[in-house]
């Protein structure tokens, strides 16, 4: 059955102008910030290919309400329906692929292996849809509903509740006529044939005696007036049930209630079960913000079936990281708002994908070097909320955490695919992961770097820079944060004397025994800063502990120096606001 090829739209909703070639891709995930366009694209596919005629078009569907520009939707269309591409149907018009460029192409010749059928929809100023099928060589010819729905085309939203019913043009209306083919029926009206035996059945158990004395009444009357109706019955009238067939529809035996009434993550999963069904032999299937409704372990597995069990394309569109970690890169296409196409990621950025799915719903991303780095970017985001400030997710900022070793890989792919990014990150000698050396050249592409000076790594910036009463209220909080995180069985006092000989294992001086502001010099903020990161005892490397580090250090903003630290913080909010270009 069909599967979608390319996609252009001119003029449609938020659409200017877009095109896209999906070639033979059967599992695409629409992905981007809200209002980007994703809905739109999918309502597109459906329109072109809309398989009533009862079509209903508004101004306001026109882009920027410009109805002197028709609305033009073309999709061209591989693996068709025999009976499409016969010759007294649309042979004639049949096109094929370019085997390099994979781009669709008039010229057919013996070696031409793809059969394509490119249809359009045309909406002029007077509202009324036109459907064509088309090819390069400027011949045309209408396409009716009936044949439209042959593509078996179905998109799922919030307004399925006509999928339990049984009428024409509904999923479970064309999964009938299927099994009427099979078993020799398919000249048969299986739904007004049933309700017919309904009908007669009715009219023979029931006399509706209930209604006899107004009847009686009415025949008194009418025999006053010259009219004999002594043949007089109540009865249901087929106009009502039988060309109105929708309204026998699938209920649930035990609730007794129609399917329609239930809650909308298990009317989505149902719609969805008709139409796998319907799609063994392939179809298109539209699902918008497939998440809604469903628990995360629900829309995790429902992803996961049908990626592996689907066997027709299927179109959707997201914003749940439950959703992105179950995909792969090539099953993701990200829409940036007002873009001309879609873009499409590679597999440098499947970590990034698996670690920081949200990040691809932004517009920018700060890429911290680890968890420590993010948990300070998530308190200097509460601070700018206390002051009243825009918060980092009103300006479409996220904070990914690039994990030291794929960090410059993640800045790369990042802005390759159109984010605006800065790094926030260490300059440490050591650089294990080989950091220093490639700054220069992200800088190139664009990526705006945050950084200490040479040599220096987060906690030692901090450390170093920070006022002495303050350093004084980090070592309690790190006390406080063993004693929730790790050693709830141990004594305050014990916590505090352990991290007091951690520090004086670094020292080359003498520790104190009390640390307080007079006792701190700076060969004694360089022993904290390398006891902040002894391995297996790192004081602040998790997202949460850097945040509780970054709220005290926020705490007394105020009281910071003007050195290097309140200057990269301050640089932070200010990319924050997009102050720096």
């Amino acid at each position: 059955m069909a599967k979608i090829h390319s996609l252009s739209i001119k003029n449609f909703r938020g659409i200017k102008d877009f095109s896209h070639i999906f070639n033979k891709s059967n599992f695409i995930c629409l992905i981007g910030r809200g209002d980007s366009g994703k809905t739109t694209i999918l309502e597109a596919i459906s329109y072109v290919l809309y398989p009533n005629w009862n079509l209903t078009f508004f101004d306001s569907d026109f882009y920027k309400c410009e109805v002197e520009n028709n609305i033009e939707i073309e999709v061209s269309l591989l693996d068709l329906p025999d009976e499409l591409l016969s010759e007294d149907k649309f042979g004639l018009y049949k096109r094929t692929l370019n085997p390099i460029t994979k781009e669709v192409m008039d010229e057919i010749s013996e070696e031409s292996e793809n059969d394509v059928l490119s249809i359009k929809l045309i909406v002029d100023k007077y509202l009324e849809p036109k459907w064509y099928v088309f090819n390069g060589r400027d011949i045309e010819i209408q396409i009716s509903h009936y044949d439209r729905a042959k593509l078996n085309v179905y998109m799922i939203s919030d307004y399925i509740d006509r999928h339990f019913s049984w009428n024409k043009g509904n999923p479970l209306y064309s999964l009938l006529k299927r099994e009427d083919v099979v078993s020799g029926n398919e000249n048969k009206n299986t739904i007004i044939d049933a309700i017919r035996s309904i009908k007669s059945e009715i009219d023979a158990k029931s006399s509706f005696e209930q209604f006899l004395n107004t009847t009686n009444k009415i025949k008194s009357q009418t025999k006053i007036l010259g009219v004999d109706i002594s043949n007089i019955n109540t009865s249901i009238d087929l106009k009502d049930i039988a060309v109105k067939d929708g309204k026998v529809s699938l209920h649930d035996e035990d609730e007794k209630i129609p399917f329609r009434l239930k809650g909308k993550g298990t009317k989505r999963l149902i719609s969805l079960a008709i139409q796998m069904a319907l799609a063994e032999e392939n179809g298109i299937v539209l699902i918008d913000e497939i998440e809604q409704g469903l628990e995360p372990d629900r829309v995790q597995h429902l992803v996961n079936i049908l990626k592996k069990n689907f066997k027709g394309q299927i179109f959707i569109t997201t914003h749940s990281r439950n959703v992105i970690t179950e995909l792969f890169y090539d099953n993701l296409f990200l829409l940036k708002k007002g873009a001309t196409e879609l873009t499409i990621l590679n597999k440098d950025i499947q970590g990034c994908l698996r670690t920081n799915p949200e990040v691809f719903f932004s517009g920018k991303i700060i890429v911290c070097e680890g968890a420590t780095e993010v948990g300070i970017c998530r308190a200097l985001n509460t601070f700018r909320m206390g002051k009243y400030e825009n918060c980092a997710t009103f300006l479409g900022v996220s904070f990914a955490d690039g994990h030291g070793s794929t960090i410059v890989e993640y800045c790369k792919e990042l802005t390759r695919i159109g984010y605006k990014v800065c790094l926030f990150c260490d300059s440490d000698i050591k650089d294990k992961h080989g950091i220093n050396d490639k700054k220069e050249e992200l800088k190139r592409i664009g990526v705006y770097i945050i950084d200490w000076n040479k040599g220096e790594y987060t906690e030692f910036a901090i450390i170093n820079n920070i006022p002495s009463e303050i350093l004084v209220e980090i070592l309690n909080l790190v006390v406080d944060l063993i004693e929730v995180y790790e050693k709830p069985q141990i004594n305050k006092n014990e916590i505090k004397a352990r991290v007091y000989e951690t520090i004086k294992s670094k020292n080359v001086g003498v520790t104190p025994v009390k640390i307080n502001p007079e006792t701190i010099t700076p060969e004694l903020r360089n022993a904290i800063s390398e006891a902040s990161i002894v391995k297996k005892k790192e004081w602040f490397k998790s997202i949460s502990r850097g945040e509780k580090l970054g709220d005290l250090i926020f705490k007394y903003y105020d009281k910071l120096l003007d050195n290097e630290l309140k200057q990269n913080l301050d640089k932070l909010s200010d990319w924050i606001d997009d102050g720096i270009r």
